[in-house]
């Protein structure tokens, strides 16, 4: 139960339209029953300070241990830490 109450009534440190701290990369699963692209979109768009980067994972559920989400999951979080780190040198 504690954790249901933590869940209902957790507060953001910082809110989404004041977030400036890094870019952002949502890899979200194709088949993601529990948290739709829809449902992540209404929150990502309220993001204005940072880029935000969307890529949909093949044949993933919500943890994609599915291939090929995983391995295209990997490459993805890969390919967007080295142009972040590109970016910034």
């Amino acid at each position: 139960m504690s954790f249901l109450t933590s869940y209902m009534h957790y507060r953001l440190a910082i809110g989404p339209e004041d977030f400036d701290v890094c870019p952002i990369l949502l890899t979200q699963a194709a088949q993601d029953c529990w948290t739709p692209l829809h449902l992540s979109k209404l929150f990502l768009q309220r993001i204005r300070h940072v880029p935000v980067t969307v890529t949909t994972l093949e044949n993933g559920g919500h943890y994609p241990l599915e291939q090929p989400g995983l391995d295209q999951m990997v490459t993805r979080i890969h390919d967007f830490c080295v142009d972040v780190t590109r970016e910034q040198s």
